[in-house]
Formats: C-alpha cells, sequence, structure tokens
C-alpha cells in the first residue's frame, strides 16, 4: 500500500475502503487528493505558529508553480499530485482555489465570515476537492459534475461544521456566517468561547443546517438522475454525511455535544443502503 493509501485509511477508512475496486491509476489520485486537503486541514488546526503557518502556504504557493512549470516539486505530496493526478488533468485554478480557501482559515483562524466568504470557503476546502474527485472516478458529465459536486461538498463541510462546533470554537474558529449570528443576537464583540456558551447559538446552527438540508435534497436529486456503476462509493459517503446530520437534526440543534457516533452496524447498513441504491 503507498504512503498517501496509509494516510487515508488510517484518516478516513471510508474513503479508503468505497474506493478500493477502482483501477489502480484512479485510486492513487484519489488518495492524493485527499492527502492534500488532510495536509492542510492539519496546517489549519495545528500549534504552528503564524509565521510558520504563512511560510508554508507561501511555499505552497511555490509548489503549485513548480508542479505546472514543470519543475521539480519540492515535497512529497507535489510530486505525488504531478505524478498520480495530472493524468486526469486538474486544473491550476483548481489547486490555486484550494489553497485560497484554506488560506482564509490559516494562519489565522476564520471568525464569522460574511455569507460571500463561507461561500468561498465552502468551495475552496470542500466543492472543488469534490470536484476533482469526481471528475477521476465517477465519469459523469461536466455539467453533471459541477453540480454534483457544489452539493456534496456544501452539504459535507457544513455537517462537519455543525459536527465540530464545540472543539472548533474552542480552539478560536467560528465558522458559521456573521449574518447568522447576528440574526440569531448574538453580538459581534463576544469571543469564540463566549459564542459556544450563547443561549441562541442554536438557531444560527439552524440556519446553517437548513442549507445543509437543501444541499443533501440536490445531491440526491442528481445521483438518482445519473446514476452509474461509478456512483455507489459517492452514495455511500453522500449517506454517511447525511445520517450524521439526522442525527444532529433528530436531537434538536441546541445540543453540540457529545459529537454524534455511528457504530460499525450502523455504517454496514448504510453500506447495503448504497448497494442498492437505483437511479432513473
Amino acid at each position: 500500500m503507498s504512503s498517501i493509501g496509509r494516510i487515508v485509511r488510517r484518516n478516513h477508512s471510508a474513503v479508503f475502503w468505497c474506493t478500493r475496486h477502482y483501477p489502480k491509476v484512479k485510486r492513487e489520485a484519489v488518495y492524493t487528493l485527499y492527502a492534500l486537503v488532510k495536509h492542510f486541514d492539519d496546517l489549519s488546526s495545528s500549534n504552528l505558529s503564524q509565521k510558520d503557518k504563512k511560510d508554508i502556504l507561501t511555499a505552497w504557493q511555490r509548489e503549485i508553480s513548480n508542479i505546472y512549470d514543470k519543475k521539480v516539486p519540492d515535497t512529497d505530496i507535489g510530486r505525488k499530485i504531478y505524478k498520480n493526478c495530472m493524468r486526469f488533468k486538474v486544473a491550476r485554478e483548481s489547486l490555486q482555489n484550494i489553497l485560497d480557501g484554506f488560506s482564509m482559515d490559516c494562519p489565522n483562524p476564520i471568525q464569522r465570515p460574511s455569507l460571500k466568504e463561507f461561500e468561498k470557503y465552502c468551495q475552496g476546502v470542500a466543492e472543488i476537492p469534490s470536484f476533482l474527485i469526481l471528475k477521476v472516478i465517477a465519469e459523469f458529465d461536466e455539467e453533471t459534475t459541477l453540480a454534483l459536486s457544489k452539493a456534496i461538498g456544501k452539504a459535507v463541510e457544513i455537517t462537519n461544521i455543525l459536527k465540530n462546533v464545540k472543539e472548533d470554537m474552542l480552539n478560536s474558529h467560528i465558522y458559521i456566517p456573521g449574518e447568522y449570528l447576528s440574526q440569531a443576537n448574538i453580538p459581534s464583540t463576544l469571543s469564540p468561547k463566549e459564542v459556544l456558551t450563547h443561549p441562541n447559538l442554536y438557531v444560527a446552527r439552524q440556519k446553517l443546517a437548513n442549507i445543509a438540508r437543501s444541499s443533501f435534497a440536490e445531491a440526491y436529486r442528481l445521483l438518482e438522475e445519473n446514476n452509474n456503476k461509478n456512483s455507489k462509493p459517492i452514495v455511500y459517503m453522500l449517506n454517511l454525511y447525511n445520517r450524521y446530520f439526522e442525527l444532529m437534526d433528530n436531537r434538536g440543534w441546541e445540543i453540540i455535544s457529545p459529537k454524534p457516533e455511528l457504530k460499525f452496524n450502523d455504517r454496514f447498513m448504510l453500506i447495503i443502503k448504497s448497494l442498492l441504491f437505483h437511479g432513473n
């Protein structure tokens, strides 16, 4: 197993097992894209100094140039991107947008982004990675791939934000848009820890949940209309995050902990559900 394969298996076994039946070139491309996103995500939440984080992001700007200007990449992930992903025509703009998205949360943690900024953030950290992965494995037409990646990316990212709200705010990240916090009468002067304990936080979380709910519905609609033999892992991933969302939605958005957990039997049933999924 490749080093990036081990990264995926250790950190997101669902991604690993859902792609095991794909040809090696597709698996390696998906693992590489996941490792890149995981690298940026870990950097954002790390204890490195702001200067070190900024230096790493600046180095990645050079690395993107190395990859596309046919120079030798400096990093292991950069070399794997060049080796595993370029055959799938990954656009330079896509990697740049991913870097720009994560740079919104690093070196300084994002706090109360505007709705416009939130859209840009979701696009960079979730929608574009979803687009690239779908492009590698699903073989939908371009229009469907774009629409599906937008719906899946937003649904999954918002579910993660809602699921991890406590630990994120304790680490100074406030991903909920400022407009939603204002509509919940949560003052902009409050610290992340004060926002976390505000009695109206559930109102802002509900507003964010409404976007996730409509995004899940759109993603399922698109998959039903465009189902093919390569859709099963995508359906499983969507089912997985939708189940997390349902658990939070059913218990109420005023409850922030513990985070919802799925047992082995729950995951197994989701796999069966995905295998039985049929589109039009």
